[in-house]
Order: C-alpha cells, then structure tokens, then sequence
C-alpha cells in the first residue's frame, strides 16, 4: 500500500515539474516573440481615439524619432544596463498616477518645489534626469519642438525593457 502511494506522489510530482516547465517555456517564448509582433502595425488602421490624434503622428512629423532614442540608448546601456531601470522607474512616477504629463521632469520655479523634489521621487536617479534631457536635446536638433517630453520618457521606457 505504501508503494503504491509513493509511486502515485512520484507520478503526482513529474506531472506538476512538466506542467511548471511548460507554463515558464510558454512565457520566455512569449516575451522573447513579443517585439516580432505588431501590434502598432494593426493598430495604424483604426481610427484614433480622440478627434485630432493619430497612432502615425510621429511616423511623418519626426520620422526618426524612433531610431534617435534607440540609437543613443544602445550606448547607454552599454556603458550602464542599470539606467534602464532608471528610466523604467522615472517613467512609472510619471505616468502612474494621473497619467503621462512629463511633470516629473520639472525643476521648481519661484512659486514653489516641482515633482523632482516630491519625497516619492527623491529617490529616482538623477542619471535618467540627465539621459532624457539628452535625448530630448537630440529629437529637438532633428525635428524641432514636435515630440513632446512624455512620449520620449515613454520611448525610452518601451527600449529600456527591449534593449
């Protein structure tokens, strides 16, 4: 009797160590197919969400905006991987909260401390602060004033995790 439940725990563990195998090969294949699928493809089809605003606006206003950011934070991470997560953090304490408005990129003025002194974000990395500056230096010298801060800091965040 006591073979026979050794031998059903034995079958009972095989089955849960295949099952756990397949579920962790089903999402490293998905994580690594994900940036083969296109989903922004599907989407410049279908009609924006809000009169006035395009999912290709940038596609024609700054062609490459996309290639700038990239290109540039290529170098970054090879002299520093961890400012991605610099970047993705910054772009979490953005966005999280009341949406993307780039505010957290505000210094303080007169009338009183912006978002950088605000004690969630005393502990985001003045690096990322320097790595979006520069990237937005780099899309104003190509395409002027049209990208604004928020979609670069949402760029870099998007290349952060794929780069």
């Amino acid at each position: 009797m006591q073979r026979q439940g050794r031998k059903r725990n034995t079958k009972n563990l095989s089955m849960a160590k295949v099952t756990n195998s397949f579920v962790a090969l089903l999402l490293i294949s998905s994580l690594l197919l994900a940036p083969y699928l296109s989903i922004s493809e599907a989407a410049d089809n279908s009609v924006p969400i809000v009169s006035g605003l395009s999912w290709t606006f940038y596609k024609t206003s700054c062609p490459k905006l996309e290639s700038i950011i990239r290109t540039q934070l290529k170098k970054v991470f090879d002299n520093d991987i961890g400012q991605a997560a610099g970047l993705l953090r910054l772009h979490f304490h953005d966005c999280f909260v009341q949406g993307c408005d780039g505010s957290v990129l505000l210094d303080g003025s007169a009338s009183g401390p912006g978002e950088q002194q605000a004690p969630p974000n005393l502990s985001l990395r003045a690096k990322a602060f320097e790595i979006i500056n520069d990237l937005r230096n780099r899309v104003e010298k190509a395409c002027g004033r049209v990208v604004s801060c928020s979609d670069i800091v949402a760029l870099a965040a998007r290349d952060s995790v794929y780069l």
